[in-house]
């Protein structure tokens, strides 16, 4: 029987295509992927301020409560064109931020490894996520940026499996409908 599924098999052909192009280019490229993906997210956030103002605006036109979203636009404003405008420094700052959060999480773990109770099994997992936690941490936070482009490349070997995982799945569906006789499908 042939579904909306199989006949939509080019879709998930396309994003497969477009998981092995962002993958390429993540691994040939790690630096300016970085800078495209944080100023992409900046110019994002600009343009949910921009709506934000425009609702905003709409609100007080209407003499609604407007202050709060204002206050977002304001804010998320500002934030895009920093992150624009500022992107390595952002990215330092952000990934930063996630390397302060990971060495707090570890140490948090390895208090409570030390104050749970001897009859917690498998004490030498916890032990172990806790000491990850911290590394990871510290990598992140002595040298930011290029730990960011590290997981960028991280992020470009796991796009190219899941690009060729959605090609090779897209060629089953394919082949799925041309071997399936058709039936009437009720959208």
């Amino acid at each position: 029987m042939k579904t909306q599924f199989t006949r939509n098999w080019w879709s998930f052909a396309l994003n497969g295509i477009i998981a092995l192009i962002y993958g390429i280019l993540a691994l040939s490229l790690p630096k300016d992927t970085l800078i495209v993906i944080a100023r992409y997210t900046g110019i994002v956030i600009i343009l949910t301020g921009v709506v934000f103002g425009i609702i905003s605006y709409n609100r007080s036109r209407k003499q609604l409560p407007y202050g709060i979203m204002l206050f977002q636009t304001i804010v998320m404003a500002l934030v895009g064109f920093l992150i624009v405008l500022y992107t390595q420094q952002t990215i330092d700052f952000f990934v930063t931020l996630i390397g302060i959060w990971a060495i707090i999480m570890g140490i948090i773990q390895l208090i409570v490894l030390v104050n749970v109770s001897g009859t917690m099994g498998n004490k030498n997992f916890f032990l172990v996520n806790a000491i990850v936690s911290l590394l990871f941490g510290l990598l992140l936070v002595i040298d930011p940026f290029n730990a960011a482009k590290t997981l960028i490349l991280l992020s470009g070997i796991l796009a190219l499996f899941f690009g060729f995982v959605m090609i090779w799945f897209a060629y089953n569906l394919r082949e799925m409908q041309k071997t399936t006789p058709y039936e009437e499908i009720n959208d």
